[in-house]
């Protein structure tokens, strides 16, 4: 049976306050940019989305599993809306984000890496078994961009917009934000597998030309988003964020590397990547302690996030990002030291159930 969104746009549509989603918006540019707040930016909320820990739902919304949103473009749409509801009736500072949310495949599958999804898992690609073939990728050149699953990207991408159009609140709020490009060394990987932490070493050549072309890749995925969705260069949406800047990438392969192979390796194309998007948020997993003062002086990164903030320590890491004027997105909580900060980071509370989040509801 065909699934209908209708009903549910319905039903949040009036929920919607359009000058408090423009007022959190703008609220979240001026901590990114170091802006004097009366107090930080909040979002509240019951998804870790890098532990990807779904704990409660708005009161009402369906819960619909992965594997039919993943399959089924009208279930994706009312499966990523649950933020919205849920930014709706809690009134914090969210950005009002979705996105086609098809995880990490992107980019491999556009260069033909199998991919799948099975059960309630997003979905994974299997990496190329040897240099040769990788070797003939980069030989190719920079795909079609709506090879792999790609097509099926955008085209989830443009069903989102035509079923939000109808909906004064919801077009003029929601954001459909960048589908998951990665970043240029998380590419890398994706593609030519857990060989690349060798191939630094051995041929480290090899590796700068696989880097070369997933920069590129990456840059021309953003690029087609934009220009499909009519998104301003210098702006991007993503889990509930307004990014200064239009990239997002993520750096979670680069844990395994040193500082120094970070500096040769990952921070450059970081920097090319960043400078050609107008800026945007890196986020990474693992503690990190190797690169994060690479990370913060990386041309054009306005924004961290941080994967295992358990792993953080967030008064020395907010010391480090004021003095380069880099915003923190933390998902943890805050000692009470930082009591008084009120500008350069986003916090997300991360909470169990409807009921604690109804009780951290902010009260300007």
């Amino acid at each position: 049976m065909d699934f209908d969104p209708a009903p549910w746009l319905d039903k949040l549509d009036p929920l919607i306050d359009v000058a408090h989603v423009e007022a959190a918006e703008a609220r979240q540019l001026a901590a990114w940019r170091w802006e004097p707040l009366d107090r930080l930016p909040t979002i509240v909320t019951m998804r870790d989305d890098w532990g990807h820990h779904q704990y409660d739902f708005p009161p009402g919304w369906p819960q619909i599993p992965y594997s039919q949103a993943f399959r089924d473009p009208a279930r994706m749409l009312v499966h990523e809306l649950w933020r919205v509801c849920e930014g709706a009736l809690l009134k914090d500072d969210r950005a009002y984000t979705i996105r086609a949310n098809y995880g990490l495949v992107l980019l491999p599958s556009m260069v033909g890496c199998p991919h799948w999804q099975d059960q309630e898992n997003m979905p994974w690609a299997e990496a190329f078994a040897t240099t040769e073939e990788v070797e003939r990728v980069i030989e190719r050149g920079l795909p079609d961009m709506n090879s792999g699953i790609a097509g099926q990207v955008w085209e989830t991408e443009c069903y989102f917009r035509e079923m939000l159009a109808p909906y004064p609140n919801l077009s003029r709020t929601v954001r459909i934000g960048c589908p998951d490009a990665q970043g240029p060394f998380n590419t890398a990987v994706n593609i030519a597998g857990v060989q690349v932490y060798m191939e630094v070493i051995k041929h480290p050549e090899f590796v700068h030309r696989l880097l070369d072309f997933s920069t590129e890749l990456y840059l021309a995925v953003i690029a087609h988003h934009k220009q499909l969705m009519d998104e301003p260069e210098d702006v991007g949406y993503s889990f509930s964020y307004r990014i200064d800047g239009g990239g997002r990438a993520s750096d979670d392969s680069a844990v395994m590397m040193s500082g120094a192979m970070y500096a040769e390796f990952v921070k450059p194309y970081n920097a090319r990547a960043y400078q050609a998007t107008h800026g945007g948020l890196l986020h990474f997993c693992g503690q990190g302690d190797q690169f994060y003062e690479q990370m913060l002086t990386t041309p054009g990164v306005t924004g961290i996030n941080f994967g295992n903030p358990e792993m953080q320590d967030i008064e020395a890491r907010y010391a480090a990002a004021k003095e380069h004027k880099v915003c923190l997105l933390w998902d943890g909580d805050l000692p009470p030291s930082m009591a008084d900060v009120t500008t350069g980071m986003v916090h997300k509370r991360i909470v169990r159930s409807w009921g604690e989040a109804e009780k951290l509801k902010i009260e300007d």
